[in-house]
């Protein structure tokens, strides 16, 4: 059972190749679903199969995963990609920006997700974000109220920052309550990061893809996630996976 839920997480994970099909799909009728899945959160999804089911694509945000994933599906390599300014969050903002989309943003703290608003303007000044507000509700009640008024603000593209499983379910469930809204994207710490500095990353930090040390030394959970839960996702990841290579030779 875990290894089939495995392999249909595995199977969503995309090639870089399909994002400019998938930003562009945002002038269509349907309904799309992004997210993101490095070390930690592959584990926390393999748990909630339901959310997998719920996602149109995954992208591996980290090197790790994605040179695990390489090597177990070499006919379907894929490249890293995340919800950052080092990957895809620039390109999404500067197409929103070019073709008159407006942009919904939810997560961090009231006053993270205020500033990192501001921030992202400050970049790209045409953006239209009609809708702004904290990732942290009282209750569904609470959470129904945010799904109107992201659907009255006429977003085209909602961006959520809540951590994975979190996110994952509110953008699923945000796909029934705000039908108008046609892409959605999971984003991880973005919003909270952005809220702290402009350009979250030092350039050296991009250029030789250590995002994950920057991230170690500044934030206290990150360094317990390395520390306890990377271990635990390759072992398991490696595990599972040379027993179902086996089982498919055998």
């Amino acid at each position: 059972m875990r290894q089939n839920i495995m392999k249909k997480l595995d199977d969503k994970i995309s090639i870089c190749l399909d994002f400019p099909l998938i930003l562009s799909s945002v002038k269509g009728e349907k309904q799309t679903l992004v997210s993101f899945v490095n070390p930690f959160s592959y584990n926390v999804l393999i748990k909630s199969p339901e959310l997998i089911d719920g996602i149109d694509y995954f992208y591996s945000d980290g090197s790790l995963l994605q040179r695990l994933h390489n090597i177990f599906h070499p006919k379907s390599k894929v490249a890293r990609l995340s919800f950052d300014y080092s990957s895809i969050a620039g390109e999404v903002f500067e197409y929103a920006q070019n073709n008159s989309l407006k942009i919904a943003l939810v997560g961090g703290t009231s006053a993270e997700i205020l500033k990192a608003k501001e921030n992202i303007e400050y970049c790209f000044p045409s953006l239209d974000i009609t809708y702004a507000r904290s990732g942290y509700f009282d209750d569904q009640q609470n959470k129904n109220e945010a799904f109107k008024c992201i659907e009255k603000s006429g977003a085209d593209i909602l961006i959520v920052g809540m951590g994975t499983p979190i996110q994952d379910q509110f953008i699923i469930e945000a796909k029934v309550s705000c039908p108008n809204v046609k892409l959605m994207f999971t984003c991880g710490g973005f919003l909270t990061q952005t809220s702290i500095k402009t350009d979250y990353y030092h350039p050296l930090i991009k250029k030789f893809g250590l995002r994950w040390l920057q991230r170690m030394v500044m934030h206290k959970h990150v360094r317990q996630r390395v520390i306890k839960d990377y271990p635990k996702f390759l072992i398991s990841y490696l595990y599972e996976h040379i027993a179902m290579l086996t089982s498919r030779k055998s």
